[in-house]
């Protein structure tokens, strides 16, 4: 317990349990990749009649970055309005009194009413426009000649993998709540911010280096995008350090903050989130900047 905060108990679901949401999270996953990959789909292609148009595909990094953002800020001013009670505990999100013991983290306020229902519809869009953005790349990149050489060729798939694993574990991480199945949840909770982590990191090279190679041959790119994909990715990374070494190792956080609080861990966990989808939201800034002069060539 940190900091003397009420948390909801830590569910441990019995094997029965967890198998039937395992079923539900591979079904809607299976679907919502079939869905994803049909909008995603190149011209000419089987399944062409069900593609998204460039103008509106290419804005979903952007729609989810909105989303995302909007669900955490939703999620924490609701909170402080929330007197709901699980299984006995009142939302201990009401952090007015005392922003230590009651800020809290999504994971947390995914027990209580309203918080529940905004975090598991908005952060289940951004886990599908996630994936959709996977789609994006790769099949923007992969026959790119620009990646035409082994060891960029492999940043790709690592940055595709990746991105699905985050698409993923967004998913899971809600399906097995911590209120529901603490064990579970944590551990899908480490894919998350590994993905997190290393999404970004592996992703900015791809970005970089098509605009390297656009900037050659005198074709359009965004500047902005480009920076914004940077900075996105460094602070993405750097928080993604703090908040594992303040969640689990405690070494350089021990020695700059006099005691972990709920309430530093959650602000921290919110950051890194923001970050990560602001990362997301570069992607569509670069790509629609290229669009007309790739409809062009």
């Amino acid at each position: 317990m940190l900091g003397g905060a009420v948390l909801p108990p830590a569910g441990d679901a019995t094997p029965e349990q967890e198998m039937i949401r395992w079923m539900i999270l591979i079904a809607a996953s299976l679907m919502a990749f079939g869905i994803g990959y049909a909008m995603t789909s190149p011209i000419g292609s089987r399944l062409s009649k069900f593609r998204i148009s460039n103008e509106k595909i290419l804005l979903a990094p952007r729609l989810g970055m909105v989303i995302g953002i909007s669900t955490i800020l939703i999620s924490v001013i609701l909170a402080t309005f929330s007197n709901d009670i699980y299984e006995g505990v009142i939302c201990p999100c009401n952090w007015t009194e005392d922003f230590h013991n009651q800020y809290t983290t999504m994971s947390i306020l995914v027990a209580y009413s309203p918080m529940k229902y905004v975090i598991w519809v908005g952060f289940n869009i951004v886990a599908f426009l996630a994936m959709i953005t996977g789609f994006l790349g790769f099949r923007r990149w992969w026959n790119n000649p620009i990646f035409s050489a082994p060891g960029k060729r492999l940043i790709l798939i690592i940055w595709l993998i990746l991105t699905f694993t985050l698409a993923f574990s967004i998913s899971a991480d809600l399906m097995f709540s911590r209120h529901f199945d603490r064990p579970l949840h944590i551990q899908f909770g480490y894919f998350f911010f590994v993905s997190t982590a290393l999404g970004a990191l592996f992703g900015h090279p791809l970005v970089y280096w098509e605009s390297v190679a656009r900037k050659e041959k005198g074709q359009r790119f965004s500047e902005i995008g480009v920076k914004w994909s940077l900075y996105a990715m460094i602070t993405c990374f750097l928080l993604s350090l703090w908040y594992l070494d303040m969640y689990e190792l405690q070494i350089v956080s021990a020695m700059i903050i006099e005691k972990r609080t709920e309430g530093l861990l959650a602000i921290s966990e919110h950051l890194l989130i923001i970050a990560q989808l602001t990362w997301l939201g570069s992607l569509s800034t670069f790509f629609l900047s290229t669009q007309e002069s790739e409809e062009e060539e």
